[in-house]
């Protein structure tokens, strides 16, 4: 017969699994504190700063924060740090960090997020906490910023969508529903004439917002049959981007030193110049990236001589208010065999994460973008 455990045995056998369960709590307590805390990210002062600042000090907050913490900005939604480099991360507190900035003189007009990781690897972000705004006007004048721009499907002969740039919006109709220029409830979309900088580029840049637009490949490419990208630019338009769509236009299309395209009439089926145009292609969201180009301007320093052979775009002018773009209709490239290589808009697809860019591949891209101010 088995001896029955004393009521005192049972409790001291009780009182020891007590302890030790209690022990194991502090510990995991002592573990996770260890470990830290989630990383949350809310605020930066200031909130914005323009494009060619240096050694800008940042005052980021939130909670979590480490030493030896690091911050970086990314482009709202992307992992594209958009022309902002992060030269230091400074620890003040668990939460509060100094970060000393650099904005590129060509950094993209957008909202950005501001992510923070600790050594350990654990990080928060915050969403939108921070801006980069146009460089401070100049006498060049002030930036047109009132643009409705219109992207519409190409239909060929058979009244097929083949290969061109898609918006990501269009009517019940099929007509593009425009990207028309300012902010509004947190989304921003810049289309703009950029006077100010004295460039007097076309630019559309989508990457405040959430739409995009589609580039088709359908023969294949390096990205696949289409990639999704937030915007273009067109050099030079014109140092007169504005004006009664007679005289001045003229004037300045027969006169001015950098124009190497040709003027047409300006009016019915007119254009006024030919320019270069491309369009960033970052696939995957990652550092990779690519570019569609049209014939690149002799204006690019000829650093983009290999894109020679594929077309310029064509600026009609036919109102005051009315810009249509189109490409040219050009031969295709030197050493181009593929059967269908007939006249037409060639662009280039390159390879911008070679030193110098390379072609990866030659495309047919017939496109019409209007631009209208509003």
């Amino acid at each position: 017969m088995n001896p029955r455990p004393s009521s005192r045995s049972a409790f001291v056998a009780i009182f020891l699994l007590i302890s030790l369960g209690f022990l194991f709590v502090i510990d995991h307590a002592r573990v996770a504190q260890a470990q830290g805390g989630p990383v949350t990210v809310t605020a930066a002062d200031p909130m914005s700063g323009e494009q060619g600042t240096i050694n800008l000090s940042v005052k980021v907050t939130g909670k979590g924060f480490k030493n030896g913490a690091k911050a970086k900005w990314f482009v709202t939604g992307t992992t594209d740090p958009g022309g902002v480099t992060v030269n230091s991360t400074t620890f003040v507190s668990s939460t509060e960090l100094t970060a000393n900035i650099t904005i590129a003189d060509t950094a993209e007009i957008s909202n950005f997020d501001i992510a923070v990781t600790n050594s350990d690897g654990r990080g928060g972000k915050g969403t939108e906490l921070f801006a980069v705004t146009g460089k401070p006007q100049s006498s060049c004048g002030t930036d047109i910023t009132n643009l409705s721009i219109s992207i519409y499907k190409y239909l060929d002969a058979t009244n097929t969508t083949t290969y061109n740039m898609w918006p990501d919006l269009t009517n019940a109709d099929g007509s593009p529903v425009p990207y028309v220029s300012g902010r509004t409830k947190g989304s921003s979309i810049d289309g703009r004439f950029q006077v100010g900088n004295c460039t007097y580029d076309l630019l559309l840049n989508l990457s405040g917002s959430k739409r995009y637009f589609t580039w088709k490949f359908p023969a294949g490419s390096v990205v696949g049959t289409s990639a999704n990208t937030g915007g273009f630019n067109i050099d030079r338009v014109g140092n007169v981007p504005v004006t009664d769509g007679g005289p001045a236009f003229l004037n300045w299309c027969s006169t001015a030193t950098d124009n190497y395209g040709g003027c047409g009439v300006d009016g019915a089926g007119g254009f006024f110049v030919r320019r270069a145009f491309g369009s960033a292609i970052f696939p995957g969201g990652g550092n990779t990236s690519y570019g569609v180009r049209f014939n690149y301007s002799p204006l690019d320093g000829g650093i983009m001589a290999i894109t020679v052979g594929t077309a310029y775009v064509r600026i009609y002018h036919p109102d005051a208010n009315t810009w249509i773009i189109i490409p040219d209709e050009v031969p295709p490239p030197a050493g181009v065999t593929d059967p269908f290589a007939t006249a037409g808009p060639w662009s280039a697809l390159v390879d911008k994460n070679t030193d110098p860019f390379t072609i990866s591949s030659y495309q047919k891209m017939p496109l019409k973008i209007v631009v209208k101010r509003l």
